[in-house]
């Protein structure tokens, strides 16, 4: 009888959320220190937000197996048999909480890979709830999905069952799931002009950028003498290696390189670690920063330098990757340090999409970060889009500046 919520044609997600009784939100938000109101949200957005990942893994084959090597070795159907335990540490014996919550953030790995801190970024905004509780909570709601996605697929959890099952929800999953969850899944978000491009259109996609006037090609006039055709083939020619050289420089938006930064300089890391960056960079003043006990006071706000994104993505240019490996080198030798990604736009574009994008930039800083080592829970992010400018946005050089990524030590 107790297993019969599992053999009806039921929602996964509500099959899941059934378990987030009164006493299981109780547990949790004691555990995370969030109200029960908004524990009980971020459970809720949590659970579409792993059956997406979930649903991402089982559209390939090879994704489709992993996963049911998961659900078939990890026993999680104990966590969906004994979700009070899970919640209240009871599960598995000693400290099992702790234990369930480092499962928790492998299954997150293996589900979303580098994107798991981005992904429960997401649940902390859709929530209301701090990115450390969002971890957690998505940590415990991780095993629990897997086990009712395990006993609601039948004996064996073969990936054709597993498959079957997910992708029978799988609007449903993605109605339910928080908003810019899929963006972050994607990797970024999707310019129209970018497929273009990949469609084999000759016009790059870096025509955007400059003035109609500079970049239109005339048509020539239908009645003409041959005489004319010399000059035409010229003109295409000129305006082709303009549009090619341009089309090899996208925008960058982000920071210019600071005025002020000089040669490389080594910086000693505690740990024995070392590090070159440009005296005077951002980094370089981090790190000094950092190692500065009587530095202060705090917030300290950093502003990035060398660190570029090509036009209207989250892409950085390969030049940026050195500022982020370095900053991770850094933010792993003062573990003890909070930080905050705040990014920034201009007012090119509506205001709901700088808003979006400056915070998609700042995720996908932090992932990159984590990728390489930094803890999730030191560095947490916002987007302000254009609400905060620096300089007037009247002028290419103000628009420059406003278009920006800063960092903010909360805590050393």
């Amino acid at each position: 009888m107790a297993v019969s919520q599992y053999l009806r044609p039921e929602s996964l997600i509500e099959a899941v959320r059934s378990h987030f009784t009164p006493d299981i939100v109780r547990k949790a938000s004691s555990l995370v220190g969030e109200s029960e109101s908004s524990t009980r949200g971020a459970l809720s957005a949590a659970v579409p937000s792993v059956l997406s990942g979930l649903v991402n893994m089982v559209s390939s084959r090879e994704g489709a197996n992993s996963l049911s090597g998961m659900i078939r070795n990890g026993g999680y159907g104990a966590a969906a048999e004994d979700v009070f335990s899970l919640f209240g540490g009871g599960f598995g014996g000693g400290d099992a909480t702790t234990k369930m919550l480092s499962t928790g953030q492998q299954l997150l790995g293996k589900i979303f890979g580098s994107k798991s801190g981005a992904v429960s970024d997401v649940v902390a905004q859709t929530a209301g709830v701090s990115p450390s509780a969002a971890s957690k909570l998505m940590a415990l709601a991780a095993p629990l999905t897997l086990g009712v996605l395990g006993k609601t697929s039948g004996a064996g959890a073969d990936s054709a069952s597993l498959t079957s099952t997910l992708l029978h929800d799988k609007d449903e999953i993605a109605a339910a799931a928080p908003a810019g969850l899929s963006r972050v899944l994607a990797g970024g978000t999707t310019d129209v002009r970018t497929r273009t491009v990949n469609e084999a259109v000759s016009e790059p996609v870096s025509i955007e950028r400059f003035p109609e006037s500079e970049t239109r090609i005339a048509e020539p006039p239908k009645e003409r003498s041959m005489n004319w055709l010399p000059f035409l083939l010229l003109a295409l020619a000129a305006a082709g290696l303009l549009l090619y050289l341009l089309g090899r420089s996208p925008r960058r938006e982000a920071t210019a390189v600071a005025p002020g930064i000089g040669e490389a300089a080594t910086i000693n890391l505690p740990g024995g670690n070392s590090i070159s960056v440009p005296r005077g960079s951002m980094n370089y003043e981090l790190a000094a920063f950092l190692a500065d006990p009587s530095a202060g006071p705090l917030p300290k706000t950093f502003t990035f330098d060398n660190l570029n994104f090509e036009s209207a993505t989250t892409q950085l240019t390969p030049q940026s990757s050195a500022t982020v490996t370095s900053l991770a080198s850094i933010l792993k030798a003062y573990p003890n340090a909070r930080v905050a990604l705040a990014g920034h736009t201009d007012n090119t574009g509506t205001p709901d999409a700088n808003q979006t994008l400056s915070l998609d930039r700042a995720n996908a800083v932090k992932s990159m970060l984590v990728s390489q080592g930094v803890n999730a829970d030191a560095v947490s992010t916002n987007g302000y889009g254009q609400t905060h400018p620096i300089a007037s946005n009247d002028t290419p050089e103000g628009r420059e500046r406003n278009r920006r990524l800063e960092l903010v030590v909360n805590n050393k």
